[in-house]
């Protein structure tokens, strides 16, 4: 698979070898840059993630163009999980409220379990997991046009 650089630090993928052809987005304008060594690594993770589900995908059968946007919002799922899990591991999963000082559940425990449950409903819609594979139908296959090959050949078979 060939990689052109679209910008300084965003790739888009080209892929023309299997059914549909489906670009990687622009993680640049997913992933802000709020700390520019922060962004960068989330960019590569999510670039990363963008080839090992497509990838997946492919040696399966099951990529299609119309799955880009899950895909996408997969790899969005795991970023916020990695996110929330860090911010977890240095505030910890209970905090206390700024006046009452009474502990309560860190919002970004909560985070956490959503992006875990968003990550887990996508990646079984997509049969990345291997319960649920057996149940993801193949993506049809892209039909090429007869050449004049094809009609030269259907000519002389007997």
């Amino acid at each position: 698979m060939a990689l052109k650089v679209v910008e300084k630090h965003a790739a888009v993928a080209d892929v023309s070898d299997f059914a549909g052809d489906i670009e990687e987005p622009d993680w640049a304008d997913l992933i802000p840059a709020l700390r520019r060594n922060d962004a960068m690594r989330r960019r590569e993770r999510a670039h990363r993630e963008w080839l090992r589900i497509t990838g997946a995908m492919r040696s399966v059968g099951t990529l299609a163009l119309e799955n880009g946007p899950t895909i996408k919002r997969l790899i969005v799922a795991y970023i916020r999980y990695d996110i929330a899990v860090a911010q977890v591991m240095r505030t910890g999963a209970v905090t206390r409220t700024a006046k009452t000082k009474v502990p309560q559940l860190s919002m970004w425990q909560v985070e956490m379990r959503a992006a875990d449950a968003d990550a887990n409903s996508l990646e079984q819609e997509l049969g990345l997991t291997p319960r649920r594979r057996g149940a993801a139908s193949k993506a049809p296959q892209k039909r090429r046009g007869a050449t004049a090959a094809d009609s030269y050949l259907k000519n002389r078979v007997r």
